[in-house]
């Protein structure tokens, strides 16, 4: 009578192993698929520093711009 809740908790232990590593190779399948490019299936190589930062710079310059526009200048008395 033992015998079948030894082999369902060991059933019920390995799907907590699955279910605690599930999502990481869930994220390490992800990541890695966003290096292929999905046009020729090849390995996409890392863009170069210059073009991986130009989009925070510009996000920067424009946010700049905005407070720089909105702000009032001062009047004189």
């Amino acid at each position: 009578m033992i015998r079948p809740f030894a082999a369902i908790a060991s059933i019920m232990n390995l799907l907590w192993i699955f279910l605690a590593l599930c999502p990481v190779g869930l994220v390490s399948l992800i990541g890695f698929a966003a290096h292929i490019d999905p046009l020729s299936g090849r390995w996409r190589a890392l863009k170069p520093w210059p073009e991986r930062g130009a989009w925070l710079r510009e996000r920067i310059a424009f946010y700049v711009a905005v407070i720089a526009c909105s702000e009032s200048p001062s009047s004189g008395s």
